[in-house]
């Protein structure tokens, strides 16, 4: 299983490079930025680190073609490959920060996201070099005569749908280079989502070994355990944004209601950088923490490991760490902790 990191989004371009240089030196296989509204553009941003760097693959995490038509999303996403030699990712959904600002759909529309997702990895496997490009007539987003003769690199870049409910998987799994699940911190909840997928693969005829199987979870693992229990409580609202149905599977209904009852809270922490949960009892925030997310102190590792096991047994072939407070920090200890025990090449 290799082993990706994913950052805050408002990192500066600069500071972006010498964090990604670290994670390269670490042999830490992916870097992930993601595609906020707040923050400046993704794809931009990661050109200094394309230019530097020489192994470590770099993506850019989430998009919607609703925020922008899908040969847009390519070009970027195939200038980015092309600076970065062949390195570049992106993960493709109907979720992200962007639709909220732009007052998009969030509601599934399986067919939209496929033919989007198809017109991307068409045009970065390179049918845009073809003497007429290519063309690919659909319901919700077309491409007519689509060329890039600029594009000079053999090796794709990869696209991956960020879905995880089994209609969108059955779809990612048959569509995709890859398929990133996002904050199934338990890896018997991920296991469940693999073998949707798996059942796709098998019904669709394609090989397990053509699709990449990941998972977005929180990391929180550093030397101070005050700094662990602030990160961890501060960041929950945005592990799945705490919808019931996530939480199902490590809270009763009634410790449930109550994490629905106080969303506001959750949310005021996250926004006032507090560690501190207004109205919700200790013993519910430590069944989020550890059913949501990967957290510990560095000098005790035995089970955030025994979690990445976990993972990698369930079927995971990359893990997406998010990294928050000190990501310099983070990236150390998993150079020196986790990358030893798991295949951190690209």
């Amino acid at each position: 299983m290799q082993i990706h990191i994913i950052l805050e989004p408002d990192i500066t371009a600069s500071e972006l490079c010498e964090i990604g240089l670290l994670a390269e030196s670490q042999d830490i296989a992916g870097l992930w930025v993601q595609n906020y509204a707040t923050a400046g553009d993704p794809f931009m941003n990661l050109v200094p680190l394309a230019q530097a760097s020489s192994r470590i693959r770099l993506g850019v995490v989430i998009v919607s073609p609703q925020e922008m038509h899908p040969l847009k999303i390519a070009t970027s996403l195939l200038t980015l490959n092309e600076l970065s030699r062949g390195r570049a990712m992106i993960t493709l959904g109907r979720g992200g920060e962007w639709l909220g600002v732009i007052g998009g759909q969030y509601s599934p529309n399986v067919a939209a996201l496929q033919e989007a997702i198809t017109i991307v990895r068409h045009a970065a496997r390179g049918k845009g070099r073809a003497k007429h490009g290519f063309s690919l007539p659909g319901q919700h987003y077309r491409a007519q005569y689509f060329r890039t003769p600029w594009v000079t690199q053999d090796e794709p870049a990869l696209v991956y749908a960020g879905v995880t409910r089994d209609r969108m998987l059955r779809m990612g799994a048959q569509t995709a280079d890859g398929v990133m699940l996002a904050d199934l911190g338990l890896p018997r909840v991920a296991a469940g989502r693999i073998k949707v997928i798996r059942e796709a693969l098998a019904t669709g005829n394609r090989p397990a070994e053509e699709l990449r199987i990941s998972n977005f979870v929180g990391w929180h693992v550093k030397d101070d355990p005050v700094a662990v229990a602030h990160e961890a409580r501060r960041e929950l609202v945005i592990r799945a944004w705490l919808v019931r149905d996530w939480l199902e599977p490590f809270l009763t209904p009634e410790e449930n209601d109550i994490v629905q009852n106080n969303k506001r809270a959750f949310v005021d922490a996250y926004r006032n950088r507090r560690g501190t949960i207004e109205g919700v009892p200790d013993e519910i925030l430590q069944k989020l923490i550890g059913g949501l997310t990967i957290t510990g102190t560095a000098d005790r590792m035995d089970e955030p490991l025994q979690r990445l096991r976990d993972f990698a047994a369930a079927g995971l072939d990359e893990i997406c760490l998010r990294l928050h407070d000190d990501p310099a920090a983070s990236i150390r200890i998993i150079g020196r902790q986790v990358i030893p025990r798991f295949d951190g090449t690209a």
